[in-house]
């Protein structure tokens, strides 16, 4: 079957990263470590695993990256990784067993590595927090898409656990199933740090699909909530305002944090740096994108004892960090989801998604490519050039 695999080689990741300093398609050429290939079937890990006909995947932020090579050699998810691998973990597939349609929970924990009893966090139905990542049935990793022995979403198919895997209600599409994985992203970093309706307005940051979709659940979940939202000019600007933002401000920091100021009515206060910072701002700000810039801006705008939740990730460098402890902020990061509880009821983030459908909600707006799989690449650069192209969320089909 044909597969999106990456295989870890220094020389290729070498060629990759000295070529893309040129010309940007160095990272999906045929020097570089990832390649559509045809690969083997793997058997099942376990007997309650099952395969399923991948209907199509999300390109997912994440998998870009480790295609630009985006990160650093040093990062310490490398301890939780193992190659090669098949990427992707956003889809939509029809279990060969049963015919049913699905999503993919892509977390490699506890019970789909065969390990009985489950640690307390899986206990818990906190999978991302699992203390099994390098033991049981499974080589080392964390889920689907970045396991040698368990073959990920861009792939005409893949095995998943039972456990892993939920049934679409009848009356959701497909295009709205698939984005089940970034709303859970996104839902659970709302409700790590949830809004304060009635007092201070809230902040996004990003001009990604995890930003969109912490707009549309905030309006969705607090619609007496202020919603600002720090997002590209243009298309993005008027998507973030479609999905409920009540204002649509600079990413330009400077800039963002002077209108910030002006909204609440602060004074900014300016250090010889010139880089102003308030003590008034918005109570929460949710950073989607986890820059160096994004997190000290937040920083430089959040209210005093305001909170910053991190659910984006890019490579670390110095950033200036006082505001933090001379207001007394909290920063939290995010990471994934599990059972999650809103309105007093705990289930699965991607069952609670579901009922956010029946209830109205939509989020396929950002939904704006779609590739076939054998034209990866293309979608990569769509993603990378997504300033000209206009890429938000990116999907790719197997070809039957």
């Amino acid at each position: 079957m044909k597969a999106l695999v990456f295989r870890h080689s220094l020389p290729r990741e070498a060629a990759s990263a000295i070529g893309g300093r040129v010309d940007r398609r160095a990272f999906v050429s045929r020097f570089a470590p990832v390649r559509i290939e045809d690969v083997e079937e793997r058997p099942l890990p376990a007997g309650d695993w099952v395969r399923v006909e991948t209907t199509f995947s999300g390109l997912c932020g994440s998998d870009v990256k480790q295609i630009l090579l985006n990160g650093s050699r040093d990062n310490p998810l490398t301890a939780l990784v193992s190659f090669p691998h098949v990427l992707g973990h956003e889809v939509v597939g029809r279990r060969l067993d049963t015919g049913e349609r699905v999503v993919l929970n892509p977390w490699l924990s506890c019970v789909p590595r065969g390990i009985d009893p489950p640690c307390q966090a899986c206990r818990e139905g906190r999978y991302p927090w699992c203390r099994n990542f390098r033991s049981g049935d499974l080589p080392v990793s964390i889920h689907l898409g970045n396991c040698a022995a368990a073959v990920g979403a861009h792939a005409e198919r893949f095995a998943a656990h039972a456990s892993q895997l939920f049934a679409i209600p009848g009356d959701i599409s497909d295009e709205a199933a698939v984005l089940a994985d970034p709303v859970s992203v996104s839902l659970r970093s709302i409700l790590l740090a949830p809004p304060s309706c009635g007092g201070r307005p809230v902040l996004v940051y990003g001009s990604g699909t995890l930003a969109f979709a912490v707009i549309a659940l905030l309006r969705h979940l607090y619609p007496a909530c202020e919603v600002w939202a720090a997002t590209r000019s243009g298309a993005r600007a008027a998507l973030a305002t479609r999905l409920g933002a009540h204002a649509v401000l600079s990413t330009a920091p400077d800039e963002l944090v002077a209108q910030v100021a002006r909204r609440v009515g602060s004074t900014p206060l300016t250090p010889w740096s010139k880089r102003d910072w308030l003590q008034d701002g918005p109570a929460v700000v949710y950073d989607t994108i986890g820059s160096v810039e994004t997190v000290e801006t937040s920083l430089r705008l959040l209210t005093t004892g305001g909170t910053l939740v991190v659910s984006g990730v890019e490579p670390p460098k110095r950033f200036e960090w006082t505001p933090l402890y001379f207001k007394e902020l909290h920063v939290i990061g995010s990471n994934g989801f599990g059972v999650e509880e809103v309105g007093g009821v705990a289930k699965h983030a991607m069952e609670h998604y579901f009922d956010f459908i029946a209830g109205g909600f939509d989020l396929t707006p950002v939904i704006t490519h779609r590739f076939p799989l054998e034209r990866w690449d293309e979608a990569v650069l769509a993603v990378k050039n997504s300033r000209r192209t206009g890429a938000v969320k990116v999907l790719l089909e197997p070809t039957r």
